[in-house]
């Protein structure tokens, strides 16, 4: 009787979250795909406190991996320093009990899971930061590592911070923010699909797709200059150089600018030739530009040309 009553909740509550899965690609139960700047998903904040917890725990329990052998420190030396430090510094509790072992390396990491699940974003990012630092100060050997994984991480979940010179630091500000926002709420539907396809493309976390995000961004301009010179089929280059005709003067090294990009895309070996750049060559950090600077022009001209909404 009690296993069927489970099945039935298990059938009501939904107990698995599968990115890339039957819910989530069918709209079923999709899962969010947008840029992680002040709060964080649940299962985001699981793979962060899984990964952090990993890393320290095959640290301290392989040291001869990763310091120095002279250094002549075991697991429980680390495991003792890293508890003392954490208490002191992070939690500001006292570590007198610490010399009595009576507050060991699994409360600490229960501290540090609960902080990652429960509390705000900056304090989740405040205390990746502070383990990764003490860690990479420790250790002697595969320096990096740390950092390098949970990059690696942010990108996957697509949170808008990377460590950068060893310090998290927000890759995409607000202003970056407002300007996505802008273009993709555009009442030209051409232009808005573009735009909220290239924001899918960015913040897929299943499948990177950063090519046909910069393709999509650029068809997002290209789009709206389509509307505004009155001509569906023509390329941005020919379409940029008639907005003139169209009361939108554009200054020549904007217009330029925007050409480069466009050639960037479309030319023999660009984003959008048939023999261009492999996915594996285009970068989160170039589709994030295209997007916030494709963006911005968009949101541009439909100001400038009288067509924005009121």
């Amino acid at each position: 009787m009690s296993h069927n009553l489970f099945e039935s909740n298990a059938r009501k509550s939904g107990m698995v979250r599968v990115r890339g899965g039957f819910s989530d690609t069918y709209g079923i139960n999709p899962i969010s795909r947008a840029i992680q700047i002040n709060e964080f998903e649940d299962s985001t904040r699981t793979r962060i406190s899984n990964n952090l917890i990993n890393y320290i725990c095959d640290i301290c329990a392989n040291t001869t991996r990763y310091l120095d052998p002279q250094k002549l420190m075991s697991s429980s030396d680390i495991e003792k320093l890293f508890t003392k430090a954490i208490l002191d510094e992070v939690f500001q509790e006292s570590n007198v009990s610490v010399g009595r072992h009576a507050f060991n390396t699994t409360d600490i990491l229960a501290k540090i899971n609960a902080v990652i699940t429960h509390a705000k974003y900056n304090e989740v990012l405040d205390i990746v930061q502070y383990c990764v630092d003490w860690f990479e100060t420790i250790i002697d050997n595969h320096k990096g590592l740390i950092v390098n994984a949970i990059n690696s991480l942010f990108e996957e979940e697509c949170l808008g911070y990377r460590f950068i010179e060893s310090r998290i630091v927000p890759i995409t500000d607000k202003n970056e923010i407002a300007a996505i926002e802008e273009a993709s709420k555009e009442p030209y539907e051409g232009c808005r699909t573009h735009i909220q396809k290239a924001v899918g493309f960015l913040a897929d976390r299943t499948k990177k797709d950063y090519k046909n995000c910069i393709k999509e961004s650029i068809s997002a301009v290209e789009s709206i200059c389509e509307q505004i010179i009155g001509n569906e089929k023509a390329p941005l280059g020919e379409a940029l150089r008639k907005l003139e005709d169209n009361m939108v003067s554009l200054h020549p090294s904007l217009r330029q600018g925007f050409l480069k990009l466009y050639g960037y895309t479309s030319d023999e070996g660009g984003i959008r030739h048939a023999e261009g750049l492999f996915e594996s060559n285009v970068t989160f950090e170039e589709a994030k530009y295209m997007l916030v600077s494709c963006s911005a022009f968009v949101n541009y001209l439909i100001a400038v040309s009288g067509k924005g909404s009121n």
